[in-house]
């Protein structure tokens, strides 16, 4: 009789009963198949159902998956232990050599700016004096270009008026001290050939104000003063303090500051453009830095060494000669027109 099965219907009845031929046909596939798998990733394990066609047992690839995983990580934390058993041995010895090698390296970085800036020890004394001293930002300039200065602030004379020429380099000596005095008290050589400094609680730079409003003097008040009455052996450095408020009002102020300092044991150097004024309210000694003049390319001649007990005038005119020279057009008629006026 004749019997219609469908292809489902063939491989159902192929798969229960499969013929002694075609299972070995399927033993030697599934042999070759499970040593490629060995060969590739070490693991022996049969991933297979046996069916045609093939299909993939995931349960029991998923099973050995956390297997192998669990196995690797067992050995990674048996080398992890073994490791960590072999430094603990090396750990006091290795510690030792670091720390040799961040002492070395501390003190051939601190040797080597020491070197490139030409730093030198300082005096540890009861006032602040430097000879050929020079600002960090100028000390790897080309040295012909750069004039080194000298500078003294000690007692009695623990207060000090800068004066002098715009441009002339105030500021820079403030911050020549300053950092002269920092260095000193961190124990680093500084940036002069010969210095003594007094080592101090408190350091304290008030750079120029730009604002002259309300609040701004407010603030600056209530900032300031608080550090001129506390006992602290302090170094203060005002940079043109008048910028704050107007002049008469200034003048008071600074006055009743020198005042407080004078009588403590605290120094203070203040850079200020109304010495004159000052000088009629308190008695205190001035320097000043001054410009000699331009040279042929228009730059401004100055000692940048102040002289002490000088009064140095601002010289102005010498700045707007300056930038006479270097403009064009009719805003050099301008400058020119000004110039007429000193």
């Amino acid at each position: 009789k004749n019997v219609d099965l469908s292809g489902e219907e063939v491989l159902d009845l192929l798969n229960k009963d499969m013929p002694p031929k075609i299972q070995v046909i399927f033993d030697d596939i599934l042999k070759e198949a499970m040593g490629y798998i060995k060969k590739n990733t070490g693991v022996v394990f049969d991933p297979f159902i046996q069916k045609y066609p093939l299909e993939i047992d995931f349960q029991e690839l998923e099973r050995v998956k956390k297997q192998e995983t669990g196995k690797n990580q067992v050995k990674f934390f048996e080398k992890e232990v073994n490791a960590a058993v072999e430094l603990e041995q090396l750990r006091s010895e290795v510690e030792s050599e670091i720390r040799e090698i961040l002492e070395f390296d501390y003190q051939f970085t601190l040797g080597c700016f020491a070197h490139y800036y030409d730093l030198h020890a300082p005096i540890i004394g009861d006032g602040f004096n430097f000879k050929e001293g020079l600002h960090l930002n100028l000390a790897l300039k080309d040295s012909s270009k750069v004039q080194r200065i000298n500078y003294s602030l000690e007692s009695p004379e623990n207060v000090v008026l800068l004066t002098g020429a715009n441009s002339g380099g105030k500021t820079t000596l403030l911050e020549t001290l300053a950092q002269i005095s920092i260095m000193s008290q961190m124990g680093l050589p500084v940036c002069a050939k010969e210095a003594g400094v007094k080592l101090v609680d408190e350091l304290y730079f008030f750079s120029k104000k730009r604002s002259l409003d309300a609040g701004a003097f407010e603030s600056f008040l209530s900032t300031f003063m608080p550090i001129v009455v506390r006992d602290e052996e302090k170094l203060i450095l005002l940079d043109e303090l008048e910028a704050i408020t107007e002049l008469e009002a200034a003048v008071k102020i600074i006055s009743s500051f020198i005042n407080f300092i004078q009588d403590s044991k605290s120094f203070a150097i203040i850079v200020t453009h109304m010495a004159r004024e000052i000088l009629k309210n308190t008695e205190v000694r001035v320097d000043g830095i001054e410009a000699k003049g331009l040279d042929d390319e228009y730059n401004l001649i100055v000692d940048r060494t102040p002289r002490m007990n000088y009064f140095a005038r601002s010289t102005p005119e010498l700045i707007l000669r300056m930038v006479y020279e270097r403009s064009e057009g009719k805003l050099k008629d301008v400058y020119g027109k000004m110039l007429e006026r000193f």
